[in-house]
Formats: C-alpha cells, structure tokens, sequence
C-alpha cells in the first residue's frame, strides 16, 4: 500500500487511540497519568479488560510497519546538532535541529533551506528573523552600555579635573599662611633689635652727659 494511504489511515487510528494510564491515577495525586504500567493484581479490573475500565496497549493500536517511525508528512525525523551531518541526508529526512546557539541555529536553518530539506521543529524564514532581531538587540544593548561607560568616565575625570587645582588653592594658601607665621617673628625681633639699639645709644647719651 501507498505510504500516503497509509498515513491517512494511521491519522484516522490515531484519533481514536486512548491514553494508556495506569489504574487509579485519576484517584491518587502520586500515580502519574502520562506513564504507562502493566496492571498485576489479579483482582485488577483494567487487566481482565472489564468493561468501563481504562484500556491498555494492544497490538491493533499499533502504526502500520511500513511507516513506523516516519511523521506525519511520511519523512525520517533526523536530530540535527551540526553541518557535517547534512553530507548523509536526502529528501526522505525531515529535519530536528537540536538545541544549540542562536548562531549554529541559523546556519543550520540556512543550510537545510539551501539543500531543499524540510525543518520539522520550527519555521525557517521566521526562526531566521527571530534570531536576527536578537542579535540586533544584543548589539544594541551592548552599544548603550559602553556608551554609557564612555561617559561615566569622562565624567570621573572632570571631576578629577576640578579636584586638582582646588588642592593645589589650598595648598597654597597653606604655604603662604606658613611664610607668614615665619615672618612674623622674624621681623619681631628686627623691630626689637633696632628698639635695644636705640635704647642703648640713647643710655650711652645720657652717661656721657652725667
């Protein structure tokens, strides 16, 4: 039989496939309903297949031999993490990329699309697009933020700018409020020294005239 046929009918059979859970997980919180576990009591009415009962695997829910493993377009899914791996593919592949960096990503999206092969995990034109709207948005931040250290500098160094010359005010004034309180005493005792010698020429004065 045709593959596409055969689909369809696997599609049909699929719509009508219960969910296999174990028995009493729609009672009990610590029994998981998305696994399936072979009942084994003997009293167990989903193992003697009651009626009003959960039903479990049986070989007629099974997918036709010819197309097992294939997805619903009829291609061989394929995990796809690197370019090397393309040199084995064909048309019969569909193609699952991994989970890898945004850069790798493109380039293998780019690359199926070159080679004509389908990606059945995502969009190519829009992946494409998603990733290119990052990357600009990661350069953009990145711009801002040396922009904004650019400035953060010039800023510090002004300010270093304008400290500099106020201490070397102060300095100065500390050097001239020094010379001055050196100077104060030495002129002091100028003054006193011609005031004794004064002082001794007028007395020289007066015991001559005595």
């Amino acid at each position: 039989m045709d593959n596409k046929k055969l689909l369809e009918l696997r599609a049909k059979a699929k719509r009508k496939k219960p969910v296999f859970c174990r028995k009493d997980s729609n009672k009990k919180a610590r029994i998981e309903s998305n696994v399936w576990r072979k009942a084994r009591g003997c009293d167990n009415k989903q193992r003697l297949k009651r009626r009003g009962h959960k039903k479990g695997p049986r070989s007629g829910f099974r997918s036709p031999v010819q197309i097992r493993g294939l997805d619903s377009s009829g291609l061989i899914p394929v995990l796809v993490s690197n370019l090397r791996q393309f040199e084995t593919l064909t048309n019969k592949h569909g193609i699952i990329i991994a989970s890898v960096g945004d850069r790798n990503r493109k380039l293998l999206v780019e690359t199926a699309s070159k080679k004509g092969l389908k990606i059945l995990n995502l969009d190519a034109s829009k992946a494409i697009e998603q990733i290119d709207a990052k990357v600009k948005e990661r350069q953009a931040k990145k711009k801002s933020k040396e922009e904004q250290k650019k400035a953060d500098e010039k800023k510090a160094k002004e300010k270093a700018k304008e400290k500099k010359p106020a201490k070397k005010e102060e300095e100065k004034s500390d050097a001239s409020d020094n010379s001055a309180a050196t100077a104060t005493p030495e002129a002091e005792s100028e003054e006193d020294a011609k005031k004794r010698l004064e002082k001794e020429e007028k007395d020289k004065i007066l015991t001559k005239r005595s």
